[in-house]
């Protein structure tokens, strides 16, 4: 098509997409469709259809998109006006069907999908359209971001994420842990069954806890704040920010006049992730010596899992974060990652590889990156985590870090009595002791400053650059992962792994 041809249709397509007529529809392939929304059959289109025809069904649809499905109404793929438009300025033939120009793996819900979990679906991937599947991939629902009052609507309508985020506050610290963890909404309300407002305890109060060796039998009151910010029903979303700016604080407890709670809102529910802008480097080129024969021809990051690869839902926690620009540092079997993940664009993310000729160390990799112009995350290849970056990411700023590592609580059970002797005489005597410990877990945040403490020369591993970053008195500080964290390092490990991951997954 010659080039003025193909700006003049692009041109015709804008404007009609722009404009309120309704052309009769070119194909009656879903005439005798049944659903249970009459919408669904504005959207839907065949993979057969041509591009001219799915220009038309967009311009009646009205709403920048369809569902690319089969005819029992299974979602196949997605096609937006962005789509089309792409096509047409690469000549694209419209007689081509519009399944091959179509995404393949958009973003969707599984039903029942709340509100609000769609809008931050939505807000992570950046995205205005949200197909919703059942169990069987059949599409149930198509929401658009326009169907939605202020984010603050939508979460007083889900009023189960509050229910999970009351908690008495004579309940210890571990069942607090698991309430958390649970919840997901990074705090927790401490109320007795009048639902009266006790006080507020946050994520970061309980890895401050976990830092100072507090015990985790202890009552969660202990630790909580008693005189949180709070706000009276009802408040309008905007309000609720003032507040949380001017506060300093990620959630608001709402109240009604007898302080009884209403609602816990949560910046992450407001506004965008704070990861969103950050990017991610995951360390996979390692050769797992340790799990021979598994990795003789499969490289560790590519070992299955619940089945995916193990990097996989690396890759999948970080979108769900936010997180889209990612590079994978390759060495051992580099080709087996590059194949697989591809561009990245089927995972919803960016994908940006280096490859080390020798190894550099678990740091030294980092050179061969442009140098980022803020925090970034760095991630091993071999951890399974649903760890909150958003939480790591607002404990890295608050303590002003440098390098921010992330640290798992370790126990060793000693079976035996240990002596502790002064010279020839005993001092102590203790039965059987636990040991705690604090272990590095292979997750850090980083400022880009760093890159000044990185030789070019040689390899260069993570202890060594906290070390640099130690002897030049720049700020490292521990960030206690309290949720699900597994180093697949070993053949235990990766036995562990295929048991739990399965009832993992729906999490990251």
């Amino acid at each position: 098509m010659p080039e003025w041809q193909n700006g003049q249709l692009l041109a015709s397509y804008t404007q009609a997409c722009n404009s309120s007529r309704s052309p009769e529809p070119t194909t009656e392939y879903w005439a005798a469709m049944t659903n249970p929304r009459n919408f669904l059959k504005d959207v839907m289109i065949s993979p057969a259809a041509s591009i001219g025809e799915a220009m038309a069904h967009l311009d009646r649809a009205g709403t920048g998109a369809l569902a690319i499905c089969s005819e029992d109404r299974r979602l196949l793929g997605f096609l937006t006006n962005g789509d089309v438009r792409r096509a047409i300025l690469n000549s694209c033939s419209l007689v081509e069907p519009c399944g091959s120009i179509c995404s393949l793996k958009p973003v969707t819900a599984i039903a029942p999908v709340h509100p609000a979990e769609a809008l931050h679906l939505m807000d992570i991937h950046d995205v205005n359209h949200l197909p919703v599947v059942d169990e069987k991939g059949v599409l149930c629902d198509f929401l658009l971001r326009s169907d939605f009052g202020s984010p603050l609507e939508a979460e007083a309508s889900t009023e189960n994420n509050l229910e999970n985020a009351v908690i008495t506050p004579s309940s210890s610290i571990g069942r607090a842990i698991a309430a958390l963890d649970e919840a997901g909404t990074g705090a927790l309300v401490l109320c007795n069954c009048d639902r009266v407002l006790k006080g507020v305890l946050t994520d970061g109060d309980v890895r401050r806890a976990i830092l100072h060796g507090t015990s985790t039998d202890l009552p969660c009151e202990m630790i909580a704040t008693r005189t949180p910010v709070i706000a009276t029903h009802p408040i309008s979303s905007e309000y609720a920010l003032e507040l949380m700016d001017a506060h300093d604080v990620n959630h608001l407890p709402v109240v009604d006049s007898q302080n009884r709670i209403m609602q816990l809102i949560v910046r992450k529910d407001l506004t965008s992730s704070p990861c969103s802008d950050m990017s991610a480097v995951i360390m996979a080129g390692g050769h797992g010596r340790r799990l021979l024969p598994l990795t003789k021809s499969t490289p560790k990051p590519m070992l299955p899992v619940g089945g995916s690869p193990l990097l996989e839902l690396t890759i999948r926690q970080l979108r769900r974060c936010g997180i889209r620009d990612v590079s994978i540092t390759t060495h051992y079997l580099s080709d087996a990652v590059v194949d697989y993940f591809g561009d990245g664009e089927r995972f919803g993310v960016k994908l940006n590889y280096i490859n080390e000729d020798r190894p550099m160390g678990t740091v030294g990799g980092l050179k061969r990156l442009k140098k980022p112009d803020q925090t970034f995350l760095v991630i091993n290849g071999d951890i399974i985590t649903n760890t909150s970056f958003d939480e790591m990411l607002a404990f890295h700023r608050k303590y002003r870090a440098v390098m921010t590592v992330g640290v798992r609580k370790y126990d060793i059970d000693v079976p035996f009595g240990v002596v502790d002797c002064e010279d020839v005489h005993i001092k102590k005597l203790q039965e059987k002791p636990s040991l705690s410990f604090f272990i590095n877990a292979g997750t850090y945040l980083l400022e880009p400053s760093i890159f000044d403490h990185i030789p070019d020369t040689h390899p260069f591993d993570m202890t060594d650059l906290i070390q640099a970053l130690l002897k030049a008195h720049l700020p490292v500080v521990s960030f206690p992962i309290i949720e699900y964290w597994l180093d697949v390092g070993r053949h235990e490990d990766y036995e562990r792994a295929q048991r739990e991951v399965p009832n993992l997954k729906a999490q990251i």
